[in-house]
């Protein structure tokens, strides 16, 4: 049993499009299926779908929701096979991902005032939207910020930054080129 007998190939693993079925081929070369996974970093988690054709391979189809970057990893009993993970550009209406990202939440005090030289953080809620990854921020002002995410057990997101000076600062919070409502936000740093 190896990893590297396994082969995948076709346009899905290249590029797509969101909102309909991408393709590809797997060929597993007389290995276990039930040792291969398939898994999805990017702006969606969509479902694999598997038909089997004559001959042992595989056609395996997937549908993202919000065009972007994606990862595909496969994996045979943990083992990357050849290739994977694939990065994989979905081309689409980015109308889509602004409309989810417009049920993105965001609360607290750091939204608005934060402290240099400490780690200042504010929720963000995006668990009803469908948006799943894709995540990006960065800082403009004054100074040097830091920027960072740290996902929390419930599915939101503590959003943290740590300005180093004092003043007012922008923090753009975006998923893909969709900002969230409200940003950029301006926050004053004492």
């Amino acid at each position: 049993m190896s990893a590297d007998y396994i082969q995948a190939y076709g346009n899905g693993l290249v590029a797509g499009t969101a909102g309909y079925p991408n393709k590809f081929s797997l060929n597993p070369n007389g290995q276990a299926m039930q040792g291969i996974t398939f898994a999805v970093e990017g702006p969606s988690r969509p479902e694999f779908a598997f038909n089997h054709l004559p001959g042992g391979i595989i056609e395996v189809s997937y549908t993202p929701t919000f065009p972007g970057r994606y990862r595909i990893f496969i994996k045979f009993y943990a083992r990357d096979i050849p290739g994977s993970p694939f990065e994989v550009n979905i081309a689409g209406d980015t109308m889509g991902m602004s409309s989810a990202v417009s049920g993105v939440r965001v609360s607290g005090p750091a939204l608005t005032q934060g402290r240099s030289l400490v780690t200042n953080q504010f929720v963000m809620d995006a668990r009803n939207t469908g948006v799943t990854g894709g995540l990006n921020a960065f800082m403009e002002g004054p100074g040097q910020a830091e920027v960072g995410f740290k996902e929390n057990m419930d599915g939101t997101v503590h959003v943290q930054y740590k300005p180093m000076n004092s003043g007012v600062y922008r923090l753009h919070l975006k998923f893909g080129d969709a900002h969230v409502p409200g940003s950029p936000f301006t926050i004053s740093v004492n």
